[in-house]
C-alpha cells in the first residue's frame, strides 16, 4: 500500500510572530547598517552624517512594546470608541435593511450600483477623515459583499481599499509635507480633489468588474476556494422589504457623523476627541431608536471593543518597530541612501523618483509623519535644484507614502482590516498588486504633466 504524502503549502505565519519577527529583524539590522542622522549645517541646509552606532538588542527591542502601545495611545482610543458605536449600528440591523431594499429596487443592477457608489462614499470618508480608525468601517464593506453573495475580497475592497486610495490622495492630508517643504497648508486642494476622485473611479471599476466574475462564477474567486460561501448565511437571505422610517434614520445619523465629527475637527480645530465625543451619543441614539434596553446597548457597546483588542495590539508593535529604526539610528540611514539616485535624474523624471523611494522606504517606515520628517529636508533642496516645484514634490511624496500601504504587511491598517474582512494577505496581494501598478503608473503620468505645467 502506497502512502500518499500531502504536500504542505507555504503558509505566512500568523500576525503576532510576523511582526515579531519583523522587530527581531530591524535589531539585527542596527548591528549592520552605519548609524547617522541629519543635522543642520552652516548654510541652514540638512545634511546626512554617520554617528557611532547605537544598537538596540532583543532585550530592548522588546521593552520597546510598551512604548510603541503608549505612543498610538490615541489612534488606539479612537479604535475602541469606533469599534463599539459601529457594533451598535451593526446590531440594529439598519444597514441591512437599507441594502436589501436597494437591492430589491435595483435587483439586477445591484451590484453594478451600489459597488461604485460605496466605492466612492469610502474613498472620500478615507480622503477627509483618513486614519488607522477607519479599520472599523470594513465590517460594513464586509457585509455589502454578504448581501451581494460576493466573497470576502470584495468586502475589503470596498471598504479599506475604497478608505485607503481616499487616504492615498487626500487634499488635506498631506499637510505635514506641505508645511516642511514650505508649500501652504491645504494649497492645491482643487487638483487634488480631482486627483481623489479619478484614482477612486479606477479603483470602483476594478472591485466591480471582478465583482461581476464572481457572480457569473463563484469559482473564480481569488480567495482559492469557496470556503467563504459557508458564511453567506450569516448576511440573511435578500427579500422584499419596506424601508422603515428608523432603519432610514439610523442609516443617515451613522454616516452624518462622520462629516460632523471631520468639520468639528478641522472647521474649529477641536481635536480628534470630537470622534469620541459625536459618535458614541450617536450611537447610543441609535440603541434607543431601534428599541434596544440600555443593558443591551452597553454590552453590545462591549463586544465591538472587545473584537478590536488584538488590531490594538498589532498597531502598537507596529509603533515599536519604528521605536528600534529610530533609537537605533538606521532610519535616516536608510532614507539618505535610497535618495542618492535621484541627484541624476531630469526634474520630471526626478519626482517619479522622489516617489518610488518614498514607496520602498514605506515598507521599513509606515508612519506618514516619520517618513517627512526624515526625507522632506534632502527632497526640498534636491527639488530646488533639480527645478521641481514644492507642490510637485508634495505630490511625489504623497503618491509615494499612501498607494504602497495597500501591500504593506508592516502597516496595522493594513494587515488589522485583512484580518478583519477574514482575507489572507497572499491572497489579497496577488488580487491588489494588478490594481496598485495601474494607480502607480497613472499617478506618474500625473507627476510628470504636473511637473511640466510648473504646478506651484
Amino acid at each position: 500500500m502506497v502512502t500518499q504524502v500531502k504536500e504542505k503549502k507555504f503558509q505566512l505565519p500568523h500576525l503576532l510572530f510576523l511582526l515579531l519577527g519583523l522587530m527581531v529583524f530591524m535589531s539585527i539590522l542596527t548591528y549592520i547598517l552605519p548609524a547617522g542622522e541629519f543635522v543642520e549645517n552652516a548654510a541652514g541646509l540638512k545634511e546626512y552624517v554617520q554617528i557611532d552606532r547605537t544598537p538596540i538588542n532583543l532585550w530592548q527591542a522588546l521593552l520597546y512594546i510598551y512604548e510603541g502601545i503608549a505612543n498610538s495611545g490615541m489612534i488606539l482610543a479612537l479604535l475602541l470608541v469606533i469599534g463599539g458605536c459601529v457594533e451598535i449600528t451593526l446590531t440594529t440591523k439598519a444597514l441591512d435593511h437599507l441594502i436589501d431594499f436597494c437591492l430589491y429596487k435595483l435587483q439586477d443592477k445591484g451590484s453594478a450600483v451600489l459597488l461604485p457608489v460605496m466605492f466612492l462614499l469610502m474613498a472620500l470618508l478615507g480622503g477627509f477623515g483618513g486614519s488607522d480608525a477607519l479599520i472599523a468601517v470594513i465590517p460594513i464593506g464586509v457585509l455589502f459583499a454578504k448581501k451581494l453573495h460576493l466573497d470576502p475580497i470584495v468586502g475589503a475592497g470596498v471598504s479599506f481599499l475604497g478608505t485607503m486610495v481616499g487616504f492615498s490622495t487626500s487634499p488635506t492630508g498631506i499637510f505635514i509635507a506641505q508645511g516642511l517643504m514650505d508649500v501652504p497648508v491645504y494649497s492645491g486642494f482643487s487638483i487634488r480633489f480631482l486627483n481623489l476622485l479619478l484614482c477612486a473611479a479606477i479603483g470602483a471599476i476594478y472591485v466591480t468588474v471582478y465583482a461581476k466574475r464572481i457572480e457569473k462564477n463563484p469559482a473564480k474567486s481569488a480567495m482559492g476556494d469557496l470556503s467563504w460561501q459557508a458564511e453567506l448565511g450569516e448576511a440573511g437571505a435578500l427579500e422584499e422589504k419596506k424601508l422603515d422610517v428608523r432603519d432610514l434614520v439610523i442609516t443617515l445619523l451613522f454616516f452624518g457623523q462622520f462629516p460632523l465629527a471631520i468639520a468639528l475637527n478641522l472647521g474649529l480645530g477641536l481635536g480628534m476627541g470630537t470622534m469620541p465625543a459625536v459618535m458614541i451619543p450617536v450611537a447610543i441614539l441609535c440603541g434607543y431608536i431601534n428599541g434596544m434596553k440600555t443593558p443591551q446597548i452597553g454590552d453590545t457597546f462591549a463586544k465591538g471593543v472587545g473584537g478590536m483588542g488584538f488590531i490594538c495590539f498589532i498597531i502598537g508593535i507596529a509603533g515599536a518597530i519604528s521605536l528600534i529604526m529610530k533609537n537605533g539610528h538606521i532610519l535616516d540611514t536608510v532614507a539618505y541612501y535610497a535618495s542618492l539616485p535621484l541627484q541624476n535624474l531630469g526634474a520630471g523624471f526626478a519626482a517619479v523618483g522622489i516617489s518610488m523611494v518614498v514607496s520602498l522606504l514605506n515598507f521599513f517606515i509606515p508612519s506618514a509623519s516619520a517618513k517627512a520628517a526624515a526625507l522632506i529636508p534632502i527632497v526640498k533642496p534636491m527639488a530646488e535644484n533639480l527645478g521641481i516645484t514644492g507642490q510637485v514634490a508634495v505630490q511625489a511624496f504623497q503618491i509615494g507614502d499612501g498607494f504602497c500601504n495597500l501591500i504593506s504587511p508592516f502597516l496595522g491598517w493594513t494587515m488589522g482590516g485583512l484580518a478583519i474582512a477574514k482575507v489572507p494577505y497572499q491572497k489579497w496581494v496577488k488580487w491588489v498588486l494588478p490594481l496598485l501598478l495601474i494607480l502607480l503608473v497613472t499617478e506618474y503620468v500625473v507627476l510628470v504633466v504636473l511637473s511640466g505645467m510648473g504646478w506651484s
